[in-house]
């Protein structure tokens, strides 16, 4: 009897040390930010044909990936707490190939806690059709 005891407390024991040492490192993870979301920026809803890549706060700078077709961008549009404004980008001349990334400058940075509004007017360059995708970007 005495030796099926020890074993349930070895096994407790085990077990107990293993669960400490999973909430000492959550905890640790936790004190150095890696669960913070804080400063940064989410894109919800996101383009539903780009590919949202990340967005400069400093620069007002916005990267998206092109999808799967060469397109042209025709217009790219913003509407947020300063007036809308057409934004730049590297796909307005030339056609961008399918899966590289585009820049898009111009977009509001000012302030913390904005929400902007961005319109993509694109051509399809190889069914001719035009299309328009929006996004809404969050900084936090």
């Amino acid at each position: 009897m005495k030796i099926k005891g020890q074993t349930a407390m070895e096994y407790l024991m085990t077990y107990g040390w293993a669960i400490l040492i999973i909430i000492v490192v959550v905890a640790a993870l936790y004190a150095m930010g890696v669960f913070s979301t804080k400063g940064s920026v989410s894109c919800s809803p996101c383009f539903s044909y780009f590919a949202f890549v990340d967005y400069s706060q400093t620069t007002g700078e916005l990267r998206i990936r092109n999808g799967a077709r060469t397109v042209t961008i025709t217009a790219a549009d913003v509407s947020s707490t300063p007036a809308g404004a057409n934004l730049l980008t590297d796909c307005s001349t030339t056609s961008c190939d399918a899966g590289v990334n585009i820049d898009i400058d111009g977009v509001p940075h000012a302030a913390t806690d904005v929400t902007v509004a961005i319109q993509i007017n694109y051509l399809d360059t190889a069914s001719g059709l035009t299309h328009t995708d929006t996004a809404t970007i969050r900084n936090k």
